[in-house]
């Protein structure tokens, strides 16, 4: 009984451990831009709002490395494919991947 108990006991504390690890409070969205605004970006179909100080990272390939360089919010266009963070209701970083063109 003592052994079905501390494996019960054990198996809680990992699964609990494991499932806090892993929520960090974001959500990654991937997708196409289909449009976007002064505030506001559709992303698949999907309308999202931009943070003001939302960062812009641009991810590129060059001789077989990847690298990564700031952006702004001019250089995301209609048509890039783009991987986006998002925190509650609101993205405040945006990836755009211009190696997958």
């Amino acid at each position: 009984m003592k052994r079905i108990m501390a494996a019960t006991v054990l198996c809680l504390f990992l699964f609990t451990g494991v499932a806090a690890a892993f929520y960090d409070g974001h959500v990654y969205i991937h997708g196409t831009v289909q449009s976007i605004g002064a505030n506001t970006i559709t992303i698949s179909d999907v309308n999202y709002r931009i943070d003001q100080k939302c960062n812009v990272v641009i991810q590129y390939k060059e001789n077989g490395s990847f690298h990564e360089r700031p952006g702004r919010r001019s250089d995301v266009g209609t048509g890039d494919i783009v991987t986006a963070k998002m925190t509650g209701a609101v993205l405040y970083e945006i990836m755009i991947e211009r190696w997958r063109r």
